[in-house]
């Protein structure tokens, strides 16, 4: 929607049924007319042929809802014929019912969702040079692993949102902004602010950002907003305005009236208010300390009178006193009480984030006070405050490619490689797999910790005079007529860091190439992967002349259409649903 699409069309793998979660949040959260043409049913395979078991009565059952609830056209995919189509035509309302849609404040990254809806949300603000020395040496130098680093103590802190400012003299900043933030989505989930005052670094850094950008900022000017809304609307991202045009105004009510201009421009752009954070301004206290009561009566304007949400840099406050520290936590305090949504702060302070913990439960979001309660256990404060320097373990689980290498050789002087990899690099691994399990990590950051831990592994086998005791062979293969191979590379590239020999056979991969690999290669096990349901019928063919083999090996298969049912009926002899659970299996079967 944000992209300027017209309608949103559903049209997937699902049955009706299965489909419901995902309509239901559409129907919720789009105005935009909803197109659904579901299967009739989930697939399945039957004597080698792919079937679908739902008939049109209980497909037109499953549709009801959906029409009478706001979609406005249906229709059906896989399974269905022109029968069900008759039948959806005699129920179907004459009219698209109409619907009430909430309207959120949301960004993303690629895989993680922050809504703004009373709870506070953090920024992180260590990611921008501005009087930080170490930073600005690492940008200029082009080491930015160590901004990757910075990003991932402060997820761990506790941030939500991570400002990215790389606005340096003499540097290529849009396409520094580009390299970073590639860098920081590769190994973390949270949404990222794109800030800048480049047009051409924000348009460039939207280009490439995976999700729903925050883009820090537009203000009162009309050549800025000019500039910046274009690519606001074009990227679908949520903007920051600032309440200043020649300067910053004194007063609350100047700030609201900019405030109002700027959304009302937006409007022009076809940009929603709940695509505006309102940027009240912080002042110092040093210099203006009868203003900075003016900022907080801003927040409670624009709140009240706007209804927008609100952001502010909190440590601006502090700016030439002594004990900043205290000052920024009782100026954040007051602030969040005025109306305040968006600190942008140092997640590493804790202090700060406690403060900003005590209000979620006092103002009752933090149902139960569960997220202060975790927060308070003494493991995770202590983790809280002491962001020491990263663990080789600590860069298996976080995919730091260019640290591993140094870590690992620093400690191979004094631990020998085979305690590494039992102690350091399979229990992080471990960790990895309950993380992706639990949707606490995703399959990007998967890649990235198992292509670290296979740097490690690299490193420790070329110190073993005999490396007999490497596992498998394995061979893997994604069968003919299926050139999706993302999963299987995912299995291959877990397995080889856990130290199993993978002859990958590549994708589009005939059966008689897979028996002719069995007789080459004498594997311990071979694993097959299909994404596409068409081609579940290539995997049954593979496996049953795998089967007619004397003594064959174990065979595993996987991919996105199968099931442990599938797995049973095309006779293979396990199923394994990731990279995690085939390790987990091989380990088991293969001694």
């Amino acid at each position: 929607e944000g992209l300027g699409a017209d309608a949103l069309g559903v049209n997937c793998s699902l049955g009706p049924t299965e489909l419901k979660p995902i309509i239901d949040e559409l129907l919720e959260n789009t105005s935009l007319p909803i197109l659904v043409q579901p299967n009739a049913g989930l697939p399945c395979l039957e004597d080698g042929q792919t079937k679908y078991q739902m008939t049109s009565s209980a497909f037109v059952e499953g549709m009801m809802d959906y029409m009478y609830q706001g979609v406005s056209m249906v229709g059906g995919c896989c399974g269905t014929t022109p029968e069900f189509i008759a039948e959806i035509k005699k129920v179907a309302p004459c009219h698209v019912t109409p619907r009430q849609v909430k309207k959120y404040t949301r960004v993303s990254s690629q895989n993680q969702t922050v809504t703004f809806n009373g709870q506070v949300v953090v920024c992180g603000e260590r990611l921008n040079p501005t009087g930080k020395k170490k930073l600005k040496a690492a940008l200029k130098e082009e080491r930015y692993d160590e901004c990757v680093v910075e990003g991932i103590k402060q997820q761990q802190a506790g941030a939500d949102i991570l400002d990215v400012n790389v606005g340096l003299p003499g540097i290529d900043e849009p396409s520094t902004m580009v390299k970073v933030i590639r860098l920081l989505q590769e190994v973390i989930n949270l949404p990222l602010q794109i800030d800048s005052s480049s047009p051409a670094a924000i348009e460039k850094a939207c280009r490439y950002y995976n999700g729903k950008p925050l883009i820090n900022s537009v203000n009162g000017k009309d050549e800025v907003m000019e500039a910046i809304f274009p690519i606001v609307k074009k990227y679908g991202g949520v903007v920051i305005g600032l309440t200043l045009e020649d300067g910053i105004p004194l007063l609350a009510e100047e700030r609201l009236k900019i405030a109002r201009k700027i959304i009302n421009k937006a409007a022009e752009y076809g940009i929603g208010k709940e695509n505006i954070i309102i940027d009240c301004l912080t002042l110092t206290a040093s210099a203006q300390q009868k203003e900075v009561q003016e900022t907080l009566k801003a927040l409670t304007l624009v709140k009240q009178e706007l209804g927008v949400h609100t952001v502010l840099g909190v440590s601006n406050v502090s700016f030439g006193l002594p004990n900043r520290p205290l000052l920024n936590r009782t100026f954040l305090t007051l602030a969040l009480h005025s109306g305040l949504d968006l600190p942008i702060i140092n997640p590493l302070d804790q202090q700060l984030m406690d403060s900003i913990a005590a209000y979620n439960v006092l103002y009752n979001f933090d149902q139960d006070s569960s997220h202060y309660i975790a927060m308070q256990s003494n493991v995770q404060l202590e983790t809280a405050k002491n962001p020491s320097t990263f663990t080789l373990e600590d860069m298996i689980i976080h995919g730091l490619k260019d640290e591993v290498t140094n870590a690992t050789k620093e400690l191979l002087k004094t631990t020998p490689g085979l305690e590494i990899i039992n102690n350091i690099l399979i229990p992080a691994l471990d960790t990895v797999g309950k993380q992706y399990e639990k949707n606490i990590i995703f399959l990007p950051q998967l890649i990235q910790s198992a292509e670290t831990s296979k740097i490690a592994f690299g490193i420790i086998k070329d110190t073993f005079k005999d490396t007999a005791a490497t596992k498998g062979p394995i061979i893997m293969a994604t069968v003919h007529g299926d050139i999706h191979d993302i999963g299987k590379n995912i299995v291959k590239v877990v397995l080889e860091s856990y130290g199993y020999k993978v002859i990958d056979l590549g994708k589009d991969v005939p059966p008689e190439t897979v028996v002719e690999a069995f007789h080459t290669h004498h594997p311990k096990a071979i694993g097959l992967s299909a994404l596409m349901t068409t081609t579940v019928v290539s995997m049954a063919k593979t496996i049953e002349l795998l089967k007619q083999i004397d003594n064959i090996c174990p065979i595993f298969v996987g991919g996105a259409v199968l099931t442990a049912d599938y797995a049973k009926e095309i006779n293979a002899d396990y199923y394994s649903k990731d990279a995690m659970e085939a390790v987990e299996l091989l380990n088991k079967i293969i001694k």
